[in-house]
């Protein structure tokens, strides 16, 4: 079992790095952003949380999820194989092969603006690569309701991007009050910033987001168990 996982999981992280345009999306963009960003206000390591955040929402929609398409539209889940123990073992694959890439591409991006714009302590690399394990979960699971919508892969292309720029927009609103909690807890940037930001922000706010965090782990699981090369 584990010898199929492991070609599995290679398999998928193949998948993911023949799309070398994504990469320009979800690592070469943010790290122009901090360039063309890069001022007096860019010291603190906590500005980092919020490009963080693109970088793992930008990359679970147009990685693990459209592949996860990709796949359901190819009828991988239907057809008999060597390497599919169960359905469980192509997510697993899939979300490990996922992870691995956005531990890179997150320390890829503190490299550089530690080389090129302000120290990153040794401590902000440890906390964004293990607080990096969580948002990713949080982040499919937020997102993966998308994946009920039966379509074919060009369509939830086009759903991916009125999404991610649905969600940029909303994240260059700064409302107060309660419409700012409501957009928080609604748009995936804002509410994996917020993940990254706890620390920061140790107050009720910090249980309410805990709440959702929960709500949208059960949606997860919900979402993803109905994804059996028996259903589809």
């Amino acid at each position: 079992m584990f010898e199929n996982d492991w070609k599995l999981f290679k398999l998928q992280l193949k998948m993911i790095m023949q799309e070398k345009i994504v990469f320009f999306y979800t690592l070469i963009v943010p790290i122009i952003m901090a360039f063309l960003n890069n001022n007096l206000n860019f010291r603190g390591n906590e500005v980092l949380y919020i490009y963080w955040a693109y970088i793992v929402v930008t990359t679970v929609l147009n990685g693990f999820l459209m592949n996860l398409i990709r796949v359901r539209e190819s009828g991988f889940f239907k057809q008999p194989s060597e390497l599919i123990d169960s359905n469980f073992s192509i997510l697993f694959t899939a979300f490990f092969a996922q992870l691995l890439v956005i531990q890179i591409q997150i320390f890829i991006f503190n490299l550089t603006i530690d080389c090129f714009i302000t120290p990153v302590s040794s401590y902000t690399f440890l906390y964004g690569f293990l607080v990096s394990f969580l948002t990713t979960i949080i982040s499919i699971s937020m997102m993966s309701i998308l994946l009920l919508f039966k379509c074919k892969q060009r369509t939830f292309y086009v759903i991916i991007n009125f999404f991610l720029f649905g969600g940029l927009l909303l994240l260059s609103t700064r409302p107060e009050g309660v419409w700012n909690y409501i957009l928080t807890m609604i748009n995936p940037f804002q509410f994996i910033y917020a993940l990254y930001s706890v620390p920061c922000i140790i107050n009720s706010f910090s249980l309410i987001l805990g709440v959702f965090t929960i709500c949208y782990m059960l949606i997860g699981i919900i979402v993803l168990s109905r994804l059996t090369k028996k259903n589809e």
